[in-house]
């Protein structure tokens, strides 16, 4: 039995499903790994509420999960104002009690509650009111380290500044979301719990092929692997995309997830010379740019990059967690143009893996620089294949799992 099986094989000797609420607000890179998570313990007999942003919610509900949408749509607010800054944080501070609040109303008969992304503290401020376990997954790693600097550190710092880098923007963030949870605290007659990661499990989703687990985190934080799909299920694409992927060499993938474009028609002049002597596959996402397909440019939509990437030359996308694990994974090598948060971090460790070339800047992207970085990475496929052999092995999925049940008393 290989590891999909035994991953999505049904608990043996579990009286009682256990009930799980997981909480999360963020873009399609922090509910997808979720999704995926939740799919596999609802397979393997537990019960499971996912509480998301909007559109994470929708995707959840048609992978046949029961979900609830958390307040605030973040997508129709990155859509409407796309050249405004981000507004992710103004969100959270707006939504971050009414979050707590359907926590804890989800969570009434829950055995564990597992917070993620920026509904994480609200989450576990849920847990503590109703006196339940609470888990941490995050999607990148968030806890102090001497090892390397915090991945939403603006700017490169010297050795000896790297934990103090994690400890400021923590408790920056745990501060201001906190004085945002005061309402709730005072409604619920308790104090705001403080920021500490040793008194419940930590899960950083990060593969330990790309980031190896730092040797000074507390026990209760580990490296665990992504949290990638579990399923002997073959994922299909669309007939019409099938059709062009025949028809020709190995295409040029580019997509930017859930971001929005800071200067889209640059990227659209980019993307059209490309397409004049290359296959391209561009899939808009929330960006808004629109391009007329031609026989060289297919325009896809929303379509699993499981089946997908190892069928392209390169992936070229935003830096994005999961994208990154994803076409690592799956033996592709990337180009990554950073476009927020901390996808410049993960450019980064995708070129110390020698899986992509360095950055491009957004701000200055001209086609040739775009080609380039995509000669650059074609050279770079052997490497690719073997971090893939290497993840191979990575079950980040099933691990964290095991602990959301242990830590639930199953």
């Amino acid at each position: 039995m290989d590891m999909a099986d035994s991953a999505t094989k049904p608990r043996s000797g579990a009286d009682s499903p256990t009930k799980i609420v997981f909480s999360s607000y963020g873009s399609e890179g922090d509910s997808t790994p979720l999704i995926n998570l939740a799919q596999l313990m609802v397979r393997q007999g537990d019960s499971v509420t996912l509480l998301l942003e909007p559109d994470g919610a929708r995707r959840g509900q048609k992978a046949g999960l029961v979900t609830q949408p958390l307040a605030g749509d973040l997508r129709s607010e990155r859509q409407r104002s796309p050249k405004e800054k981000d507004p992710t944080l103004r969100l959270a501070r707006q939504n971050l009690a009414a979050w707590a609040r359907q926590t804890a109303a989800a969570a009434q008969d829950a055995d564990v509650i597992v917070g993620s992304g920026l509904g994480a503290e609200a989450a576990q401020l849920a847990a503590r009111h109703l006196g339940l376990p609470f888990v941490g997954v995050t999607m990148f790693p968030i806890v102090p380290t001497r090892e390397f600097s915090s991945p939403l550190a603006l700017l490169p710092v010297p050795k000896f500044l790297n934990r103090p880098t994690h400890s400021f923007i923590q408790h920056l963030l745990w501060s201001e979301f906190g004085r945002h949870l005061k309402p709730v605290c005072q409604e619920w007659q308790m104090e705001l719990p403080k920021l500490d990661f040793t008194n419940h499990p930590t899960l950083c989703a990060v593969s330990p092929t790309l980031l190896p687990e730092p040797k000074d985190w507390p026990t209760a934080a580990r490296v665990v692997g992504d949290l990638r799909p579990v399923s002997t299920e073959r994922q299909v694409l669309a007939p019409e995309l099938e059709q062009f992927l025949a028809e020709g060499p190995a295409p040029i993938y580019l997509g930017f997830g859930s971001m929005t474009l800071p200067h889209p028609n640059q990227l659209a002049t980019a993307i059209k010379q490309l397409a004049e002597h290359r296959r391209v596959i561009f899939a808009p996402g929330w960006s808004g740019l629109k391009l007329a397909p031609t026989s060289n440019l297919f325009i896809a939509g929303h379509t699993p990059h499981e089946a997908l990437f190892p069928r392209v030359a390169v992936v070229v996308h935003h830096g994005g967690a999961g994208t990154v694990h994803t076409a690592a994974r799956l033996g592709a090598p990337q180009v990554i143009m950073p476009l927020g948060g901390d996808q410049a971090w993960w450019a980064e460790i995708a070129q110390r893996a020698q899986i992509a070339p360095p950055p491009l800047r957004a701000k200055n992207l001209t086609a040739s620089a775009l080609q380039e970085a995509i000669r650059a990475a074609e050279s770079l496929r052997p490497n690719a294949l073997e971090v893939s052999q290497k993840m191979s092995t990575e079950n980040g999925t099933g691990e964290v799992a095991r602990v959301i049940r242990q830590v639930a008393g199953a």
